[in-house]
């Protein structure tokens, strides 16, 4: 993250107010953050260390929770749920079934309950099928461009059926994302939208950009004791999880079902990248 420079840090100081929330997670339940996977966030790593796929990212979550509990014990009797939204479909799965298939053995052992999943992407191969008629139900697209959509969605489900994943993410790339090209997606063509996450939005909010200004401020940096560490906004991580993105966790899900409490909830039902409706349900 660049330097803030002085008189925008004061300007700063006044404009990103943090106020607590009536309502949070944190007024009944014990909340362990992790910038995850490793290089995220104010986590960092050397060129080794960075996760390309979910036994990566599962190995290390681990590490990270059985270093926690032996630094807080008291902590451990807790019943503990992991939760997250988007990618983290896949990431929550992965801790979990980790969790699940070391537990046993472990000398430090991690009362596992169960998991939460929001919007999140769990199986590409049979979500890529939804989105061509979610778009065109909604309005974004006409007849045509969701005929587009369809024909490219299907040539995604055939390249990754054919274990082709770094194809199969271009076509999900060019058609939503628009991460890797350098380019805006296809959707963000036709829409002339930026904000995938909520439709009633066309552009992303001028808020969405204020969360790495208050991470700048030297109040905040202090109090959440990262000192001079810099802050990764998670693109390095992409490039390295490319091969990763179109691969299912669908049979790690299925044994934390038979064996644990699983929520999968979609909020508000307005993500146009992770629809509920379009893309879970047929997953489901």
């Amino acid at each position: 993250m660049l330097p803030v420079p002085l008189q925008q840090l004061i300007l700063l100081s006044f404009l990103l107010i943090v106020s607590e929330r009536k309502f949070a997670w944190t007024s009944k339940f014990s909340m362990l953050y992790i910038d995850n996977p490793v290089g995220t966030g104010f986590s960092f790593t050397d060129d080794t260390g960075y996760a390309l796929n979910q036994d990566d990212v599962g190995r290390d979550l681990y590490s990270a929770l059985i270093q926690f509990f032996q630094l807080f014990p008291d902590y451990q009797k807790n019943d503990f749920y992991a939760t997250g939204e988007s990618y983290a479909g896949k990431y929550v799965p992965a801790i979990g079934y980790y969790i699940h298939t070391h537990n046993a053995a472990a000398k430090i052992k991690i009362n596992f309950k169960g998991i939460a999943i929001g919007d999140g992407l769990c199986d590409p191969e049979v979500m890529l099928g939804g989105y061509a008629q979610f778009l065109y139900q909604v309005g974004l697209v006409d007849e045509k461009q969701r005929d587009y959509v369809q024909r490219q969605t299907d040539l995604g489900a055939i390249y990754i059926q054919l274990k082709k994943w770094r194809k199969a993410f271009e076509v999900f790339d060019v058609l939503l994302n628009g991460d890797e090209t350098g380019s805006p997606s296809y959707t963000q063509n036709v829409t002339g939208c930026t904000n995938y996450f909520n439709f009633l939005q066309c552009q992303e909010p001028a808020d969405q950009e204020y969360f790495g200004m208050l991470l700048s401020l030297p109040e905040v940096r202090k109090s959440i004791h990262v000192g001079n560490l810099t802050f990764h906004d998670g693109s390095v991580v992409e490039k390295h999880l490319l091969e990763d993105v179109m691969k299912t966790i669908k049979p790690w899900l299925a044994v934390l079902m038979d064996n644990y409490r699983v929520t999968i909830h979609q909020s508000p039902p307005l993500d146009s990248i992770f629809c509920l409706l379009t893309l879970f349900i047929p997953y489901l």
